[in-house]
Formats: structure tokens, C-alpha cells, sequence
């Protein structure tokens, strides 16, 4: 969106009864432009999508973890989660391996590589997303943060 357009938009729409969208419209449109840079750095440099990173994100934290655990620690649906394993596993990033409590079940474990290669683009997502963030000070970050934690957090379970 140019600035232009986003300019009359608050100009025209967001007036006070439209107040809550002067919040929201503009939170999605940074989530945007943040998903989209970062989806096309992950996917030409190391040929990974999000939701490929966001599980190795979660297996970073805890190294071996349910699928059930998974999907409850990341945004999407059972069925995209088996995809997105598999596609991990066929780039050895993580493996599959029996669960001492039950031996039917699978755990989902991170790989010395795919914890390489998590550490590797989480370098590379943190500097643009400090590219993208620096307009702001210390304290506008501070603030903000403690903004965003707040909305979010009245959102959880």
C-alpha cells in the first residue's frame, strides 16, 4: 500500500466510529510486509517456508515434542502439520523416533541440522526485522512490546 492510500484511508474511513480500525488495519499491515520479507528470504535462501521455521522454532525450545504439542504450539491445522513433518523430515532437519511411554506413538525430535539451520535463519530474520523496526527508540519498542503482549495475551486461552 503507498503511503498516499494509507493517508486519505485515515483521512476518510477511519474516523471515530471507525477508531478500532486506525489499530487493527495497521498491525495487518505490518504483519504483512514482516510474513512477506521474511517468507521470501526463508524460501530463496534456504528453501523453507514459515511454517517449516516455526516448527523448527518450537523443537528449538523443547527438542523433542508430540505432534499434538506441535500443533498446539504453532498456528495450524493437524493436517498441515503431517505435511510439513514430512517435508522436515525429508531434509533431515528432524526425525521421528518411538515414545518411551507409549510405543505406538511418534515424537517429533530436532536434528543437529535442522537446529543449524533454525540458528542460521533466525540470525538472518532478526536482522530484518530490526531493519524494519528501527524507526522506533528504545522506549517506542519497550511500549509497544508490552502493547502487543497484552492484546495477544487477552486472545489466548
Amino acid at each position: 500500500m503507498k503511503k498516499e492510500y494509507f493517508d486519505t484511508l485515515y483521512e476518510t474511513t477511519l474516523k471515530e466510529e471507525n477508531s478500532v480500525l486506525a489499530l487493527s488495519l495497521p498491525i495487518a499491515l505490518l504483519y504483512k510486509h514482516i510474513f512477506n520479507k521474511n517468507a521470501h528470504f526463508l524460501q530463496t535462501n534456504y528453501n523453507l517456508t514459515h511454517s517449516e521455521i516455526d516448527v523448527l522454532a518450537a523443537l528449538s525450545s523443547y527438542k523433542i515434542m508430540t505432534p499434538t504439542d506441535l500443533y498446539e504450539a504453532t498456528i495450524f491445522s493437524s493436517g498441515g502439520m503431517t505435511k510439513i513433518l514430512k517435508k522436515l523430515e525429508q531434509k533431515q532437519f528432524i526425525s521421528r523416533v518411538s515414545s518411551d511411554k507409549d510405543k505406538r506413538s511418534k515424537l517429533v525430535k530436532l536434528e543437529p541440522k535442522g537446529e543449524e539451520i533454525f540458528q542460521l535463519c533466525l540470525v538472518n530474520i532478526l536482522a530484518i526485522d530490526n531493519e524494519i523496526f528501527s524507526v522506533l527508540d528504545e522506549k517506542e519498542k519497550e511500549s509497544f512490546e508490552k502493547i502487543l503482549k497484552k492484546l495477544v495475551y487477552s486472545t489466548l486461552e
